[in-house]
């Protein structure tokens, strides 16, 4: 089961998260841009816009345990995923198990 909602105090923006037994993930517009597995691994799909850069702070300040806005871009621009409870970072191909 998945439960969709807004942006905590942002229910407006054209973004919204969806949470599942796989963890959380951003939508912003209709584009994936991060999920929080249920591990903890943060992962960036890009940063896109503006507007997006700003769906991402509020994402990280709702659900990322500490970790900000930074921190999502560098998971991006250094293709790694970040855990957000111990502060390990792999890279994406070792979260994927081809590394």
């Amino acid at each position: 089961m998945s439960i969709t909602k807004t942006l905590p105090g942002h229910e407006y923006a054209q973004a919204h998260v969806i949470i599942d037994e796989n963890g959380v993930s951003l939508i912003s517009y209709r584009t994936l841009v991060c999920t929080i597995d249920a591990d903890g691994w943060l992962t960036c799909t890009g940063l896109y816009s503006r507007t997006t850069i700003k769906h991402i702070g509020w994402f990280m300040r709702a659900y990322g345990h500490g970790l900000s806005y930074y921190d999502a871009k560098r998971a991006y621009t250094d293709d790694v995923g970040m855990n957000v409870y111990t502060g390990e970072i792999k890279t994406v191909k070792e979260l994927a198990g081809i590394a």
